[in-house]
């Protein structure tokens, strides 16, 4: 079944529908969509190559419809002679666009050797094993030109152990020096500040990351789960 709730997560981010269809072709579609959801905001509503359905579009969440609001589809739409799969396209450039809204200094950021000449984006948890082994190939990331930058998303939730570990290597006077003791295992010294963590964590909503590491790279494509990092540079570069 269509999980319609995904559709009510990320309120503030939802663009208007999409200049390219024009208000004729989705009169039926707007009609349906506030019908099943009286109080979300505006899809953005594209064409697809398929003549007669249309794309829809909320945060991460994308479905297709027809014209005359009839017939939901909720599935992978991919172009078997590129064997391209347009829905994962549409999540990575809604994932991309809505990494640029996040800024860069609410992150703990090591950055690429020399010239940088890509990025990643990890939602990580200082207690999760799998974190911390991805923690120890940064070294290897940095030296490929890969720059890592962090966001936390301590999965037990807000006030637990975990999170107040995440707040104290934020609030951290050597941030970086304090989240690599911390993934070592090593006692993280209590700090309290003014910190991102609990909008990072809101942000793994919208992102809909449900474990760590996840990783988004520049492009927005996402990698749920750990990757060696000879492998994640082979992903990266091609």
């Amino acid at each position: 079944m269509f999980p319609m709730r995904k559709f009510l997560l990320s309120v503030s981010l939802v663009s208007s529908i999409a200049m390219n269809v024009s208000a004729a072709d989705t009169t039926a579609i707007e009609a349906q969509l506030k019908t099943l959801l009286p109080n979300a905001p505006e899809a953005v509503i594209t064409a697809t190559p398929i003549e007669g359905f249309y794309q829809i579009q909320v945060g991460m969440t994308v479905v297709y419809m027809s014209r005359d609001g009839k017939y939901l589809l909720n599935g992978n739409l991919i172009e078997l002679e590129t064997r391209e799969n347009l829905t994962d396209l549409a999540k990575s450039v809604a994932r991309q666009s809505a990494m640029q809204k996040i800024s860069e200094s609410s992150m703990i950021v090591y950055p690429a050797n020399g010239k940088q000449t890509h990025f990643i984006t990890v939602f990580s948890d200082i207690d999760c094993p799998y974190c911390a082994k991805l923690h120890k190939e940064i070294p290897a990331l940095n030296e490929a030109g890969i720059t890592v930058r962090y966001l936390g998303y301590p999965r037990s939730g807000m006030g637990s152990p975990s999170y107040h570990k995440a707040v104290s290597v934020w609030c951290a006077k050597d941030s970086l020096k304090a989240m690599d003791s911390a993934m070592l295992g090593k006692p993280v010294e209590n700090k309290v500040c003014v910190n991102p963590v609990r909008d990072h964590m809101m942000q793994a909503k919208y992102f809909e990351v449900n474990g760590t590491p996840n990783i988004i790279l520049d492009n927005g494509d996402l990698l749920p789960g750990y990757v060696p990092a000879k492998e994640l540079i082979k992903i990266i570069k091609e």
